[in-house]
């Protein structure tokens, strides 16, 4: 399990990008990962301030791929060790741990040239390149001597181990769609993307082009890729997961949104568990809690039904049953199709129930194109939408 390091400053766009370029240069790549923070909000999704791209590019270092994001609680729980840059991000960073032990993560970054002297790095936000300059020198220092200690401290720690850990299964959300990534996931899925190499997705070369996306940097060929879909032989699934139990980590990604929901990546799940390895699941985009939260529905109720018969006669004989199981139960369907076929959906729905039953369509979630609208029936037919090979959610509810 590779050793965790987070640097942390103010805004995350000077001195943290440095400290964490800096750090990850001087660390062995399969042994440590290596990210940063601010405590502050304000530069949340941004690249690192020119200045410190340039003096970092001076001293032959590219940060210029890394985005601002803040510090979190969470963060305690992800992260080994905590270095801040200065008094202050000490004390805001501080106020979020739990516990003594999360307090003892965080230390100053110059107290590794200058024990027990609380020594700032100073920020040279609003100064010239030149403070720039003298912040990365420091920054180097500090660096080379964690580097140092953290190589001899695990290192040793490595080779006295008697067999390697479990690895964990974790389940990697994508985009629902042609966007960025980084507009809709979390910074954990890039941690964890940058040290995982096992992955177990649904298209191969979907799931590199979204590595990519996330990880630019990545080494494709260090990449080992199982594919699992309706032409996977069961036979194969104990090969897949077969790395956990040699203590290595798997990724499991979906094609689009949440692993494990609506997705074939669920019998892997469920077989992870059969064999004891823990199974960690990372915040990302789900069409469907996004759809129901957006539908006005019942969202203390509700049921997924995946896709309903091809067959126009079963098609309709289900949402009627549907369409009575709601209103019995006071309890909202949701059902999806393949996208092609959404708009005689559409219509077998218009057909099939009742004018006052209520009907959301969520098609092309968090994309630019998203459209979200809840109406009666009878409105809907009044409507006219173009849902042709747009990811699409129903819901339906009569009350």
């Amino acid at each position: 399990m590779p050793v965790k390091i987070l640097m942390v400053c103010l805004g995350n766009i000077c001195r943290s990008p440095l400290a964490e370029g800096l750090l990850a240069s001087k660390l062995p790549k399969d042994n440590f990962i290596v990210d940063s923070a601010g405590t502050g909000n304000w530069h949340v999704g941004k690249k690192p301030d020119e200045r410190s791209i340039a003096v970092a590019k001076k001293n032959k270092l590219d940060i210029s791929h890394q985005k601002g994001r803040q510090f979190q609680s969470s963060d305690f729980d992800t992260f080994d060790y905590i270095y801040v840059m200065d008094n202050s991000n000490y004390t805001d960073v501080i106020k979020l741990a739990k516990n003594e032990e999360q307090k003892n993560k965080v230390q100053l970054i110059l107290n590794e040239l200058f024990p027990g002297e609380n020594v700032d790095v100073p920020d040279p936000y609003y100064g010239l390149q030149n403070g720039f300059d003298s912040v990365f020198t420091m920054l180097d220092k500090s660096c080379e001597a964690i580097a140092e200690k953290l190589i001899t401290k695990h290192s040793k720690s490595e080779s006295t181990s008697k067999s390697p850990t479990r690895g964990k299964l974790y389940l990697i959300p994508t985009t629902l769609g042609e966007s960025d990534p980084f507009d809709v996931l979390p910074h954990t899925v890039k941690n964890t993307i940058e040290w995982i190499n096992d992955y177990i997705v649904e298209n191969e070369k979907t799931a590199r082009k979204f590595i990519k996306s996330i990880h630019p940097e990545k080494v494709q060929a260090s990449l080992k890729v199982s594919v699992l879909n309706k032409y996977t032989e069961t036979s194969e699934y104990n090969r897949m997961i077969q790395p956990c139990l040699e203590g290595k980590n798997v990724g499991l990604m979906s094609e689009a949104g949440c692993p494990g929901v609506a997705d074939p990546g669920a019998i892997i799940v469920k077989l992870a568990h059969e064999k004891n390895i823990q199974v960690i699941p990372l915040v990302g985009p789900s069409s469907i809690l996004l759809a129901m939260m957006a539908s006005g529905m019942n969202g203390q109720n509700f049921a997924f039904n995946g896709y309903l018969p091809i067959d126009k006669a079963e098609k309709k004989t289900t949402l009627k049953n549907l369409e009575k199981v709601s209103q019995d139960k006071n309890q909202s369907q949701i059902f999806i199709e393949t996208p092609y076929r959404n708009n005689k959906m559409l219509e077998d729905i218009l057909q099939a129930l009742q004018p006052n039953t209520h009907l959301c369509v969520a098609a092309d979630i968090t994309l630019p194109t998203e459209y979200i609208k809840t109406m009666r029936v009878s409105d809907w037919k009044k409507t006219k939408i173009e849902l042709h090979n747009r990811p699409a959610i129903f819901i339906i509810h009569k009350t």
